[in-house]
């Protein structure tokens, strides 16, 4: 198996485009076309949008997209007044419910989920993506017809602690050294 910082900084940005190129774009962006969305029902079990990604990198895939996931919205919630200068030098994906209903109000969508819900939707087989059948003719196609095996990420997870806290000191000093590298990494941690 690949370690993970192997996997993050040589295969994680294809296998994250590979991942949403293939999800329709009609079902993923009438909330904000400017946005690169991932709604919860794309990870589980019952849709094969995670099948693109070969089963022995799934879990790394899972951690990556977490981390990813975590720093942009530690960075929106906490540095707001640098988030543009952020968001145009990674534009990291938004993590957002399942758009199930036409309504904002009585959806999920255009809602940010915490990242921890990453790694529950992997293993969740109980989620039914479009609850009130919202666009699903847009992602019936794509239901999955096999049981995916559970996806382990706890060891992962752990191993990659130090390896996103190396990246973001490297990010900070390089790329924007007004903010205190230690000082976002603690904002990280009070969200694990």
């Amino acid at each position: 198996m690949t370690d993970f910082n192997t996997y993050y900084k040589q295969q994680f940005q294809k296998d994250l485009l590979n991942f949403v190129g293939q999800i329709p774009v009609d079902g993923n962006k009438h909330y904000d076309r400017t946005e690169f969305n991932i709604q919860y029902f794309f990870l589980t079990p019952q849709y094969k949008y995670l099948d693109i990604i070969p089963t022995d990198k799934q879990a790394l895939f899972a951690v990556a997209l977490y981390w990813t996931v975590l720093v942009d919205q530690t960075f929106y919630s906490h540095f707001r007044y640098s988030y543009q200068t952020f968001q145009r030098k990674t534009l990291y994906p938004k993590f957002i419910g399942n758009c199930t209903a036409p309504s904002l109000m009585n959806s999920e969508c255009g809602h940010n989920q915490h990242p921890r819900r990453i790694l529950q939707a992997i293993n969740d087989t109980e989620d039914k993506g479009n609850r009130f059948d919202f666009e699903r003719e847009i992602f019936k196609k794509d239901e999955s017809r096999q049981i995916r095996q559970r996806i382990d990420y706890h060891s992962l997870l752990e191993q990659s602690r130090q390896i996103i806290k190396e990246e973001i000191k490297d990010y900070f000093e390089n790329h924007q050294p007004e903010i205190s590298w230690t000082e976002f990494w603690a904002k990280c941690e009070q969200e694990l």
